[in-house]
């Protein structure tokens, strides 16, 4: 089967997770033509050993995507919680003392 999503109304950053909630029972793999991206979509009962291999990679590829968006978008938050978490050792000289 084979859906089109237009990229105007769906960012990169939905697709990958709505992805990444059906890789537990599809293989989809993406194709970007223009604002038009084209998914391939394969149920897992009923592959063939090949089809196998290339949904192992599909969902290999695609939950790899997904850490990638999550990154980008936690990134400043972590950044900040590391800055307050080691900020509160500036006051600690070197004896250990307040």
């Amino acid at each position: 089967m084979e859906i089109k999503i237009d990229r105007k109304v769906y960012s990169d950053a939905c697709i990958s997770k709505a992805i990444y909630s059906l890789s537990k029972d599809y293989a989809i793999s993406r194709n970007l033509e223009g604002n038009i991206e084209r998914l391939h979509i394969i149920p897992l009962g009923e592959m063939q050993e090949q089809c196998k291999i290339e949904a192992r990679i599909f969902n290999a590829l695609n939950d790899y995507k997904l850490r990638q968006v999550i990154e980008d978008e936690t990134h400043d938050i972590r950044t900040i919680l590391y800055a307050k978490a080691f900020a509160d050792f500036d006051d600690i000289d070197s004896d250990g003392e307040v």
